[in-house]
């Protein structure tokens, strides 16, 4: 069994792309405490936002926050650009932005379809296009995309939502396949 070292993430650049949800803040914080370079996306600016960066701050990492509405293809592109000015690269890239509605598969409209896709499936796609610019030249890079369990009932009974989280492990397994071997690629439940 091999061990990783604790300074495996130091002064690594990783951008998680919601550091409002529990997952994103839990990821950063646990990045900040092993020396990396934290940046987290959030959609909104506000108390939360500036608590959480706060919180990074503290643990004494360099730490940002960029207000980017992520379910677009110009707020991905914005997003990338911010983390470019500030570090030039990205080492890790942890798509976490979810957007679970509840809309019975009869009663969903296209509004509440949209906004789910490009919540959940859009923004990881196109994030992930843009950040593998800075991403490339890296000598180990990490995508981690953060899925919902499907066998739990919540989940299952949602179509929409189900469907974005199956479609985000098939984006994710076409990347493994497609990306240069010295890329990680992985999805997490």
């Amino acid at each position: 069994m091999a061990a990783q070292s604790i300074h495996a993430f130091s002064e690594k650049v990783a951008l998680i792309t919601d550091g409002a949800s529990p997952i994103g803040r839990a990821v950063a914080l646990q990045l900040a405490l092993q020396g990396s370079y934290v940046i987290v996306a959030f959609a909104e600016s506000g108390e939360q936002t500036a608590n959480a960066l706060n919180e990074l701050k503290n643990l004494g990492t360099l730490a940002n926050a960029v207000k980017a509405d992520v379910s677009t293809f110009e707020g991905a592109k914005n997003l990338v650009a911010e983390v470019e000015k500030m570090f030039g690269r990205i080492d890790l890239l942890v798509n976490c932005l979810k957007s679970k509605v509840d809309s019975a598969f009869d009663e969903t409209g296209e509004k509440i379809f949209d906004e789910t896709v490009n919540t959940n499936l859009k923004a990881a796609f196109f994030i992930t296009q843009e950040a593998l610019r800075l991403m490339k030249s890296r000598p180990k890079p990490k995508i981690v995309n953060v899925v919902s369990a499907l066998d739990t009932d919540e989940t299952a009974h949602n179509v929409l939502f189900a469907s974005t989280q199956k479609a985000l492990i098939g984006l994710t397994e076409s990347l493994a396949k497609s990306l240069p071997k010295n890329f990680r690629i992985n999805a997490v439940a």
